[in-house]
C-alpha cells in the first residue's frame, strides 16, 4: 500500500467497538510505519499483523511528491521515537496525523487520520470487513 494511511484491528477492543484499531502510514515503497509503544516506531512490521483498511494518497497531493511523503513520515518517526505511548493522548493515530500534517494535509488531529482512512479508504478484501464486523 504505497503512500497510504493504513488500519488494522486491535483485539479484543475492536470486537467490542469496531471503530477502534491500530493505525500506521506506509511510505512510497509500501513499508508501514507505526507507533507501537514507548519510543518504538515499527517499520515494515505492522504491530497488529495484517492491514485491513487503507487509503492511498496520490503523489501530486503531497508537497514534494513521493519524496516529500517519505521525508514527512521520516520526521514523524524521529519525533515519535522520542515519545512515550499513551493510549489516549499520544498514540498511533497521533503519529499518523503528524505525518499527514508534515506532508501538507493541514492539521488532521487524532480523528482526522481515522476519518480519512474510513471515509475514503477501502477494505483490502471482503474478508477483511467480515473480520471486523
Amino acid at each position: 500500500f504505497p503512500m497510504a494511511v493504513v488500519w488494522g484491528t486491535l483485539q479484543p477492543c475492536t470486537c467490542c467497538c469496531p471503530c477502534v484499531g491500530h493505525m500506521g502510514v506506509a511510505d512510497s515503497q509500501g513499508k508501514v510505519h507505526d507507533f507501537a509503544g514507548p519510543y518504538c516506531v515499527n517499520v515494515d512490521r505492522f504491530m497488529v499483523g495484517n492491514v485491513l483498511r487503507y487509503v492511498q494518497v496520490a503523489p501530486e497531493e503531497v508537497e514534494g511528491g513521493a519524496a516529500g511523503w517519505d521525508a514527512a513520515l521520516g520526521r514523524a518517526d524521529v519525533e515519535y521515537r522520542g515519545k512515550i505511548h499513551n493510549i489516549v493522548c499520544d498514540n498511533c493515530h497521533h503519529h499518523a496525523a503528524r505525518a499527514l500534517r508534515l506532508a501538507g494535509f493541514g492539521n488532521p488531529g487524532l480523528l482526522g487520520a481515522w476519518c480519512l482512512c474510513f471515509g475514503k479508504g477501502k477494505w483490502v478484501s471482503a474478508m477483511a470487513c467480515v473480520q471486523v464486523f
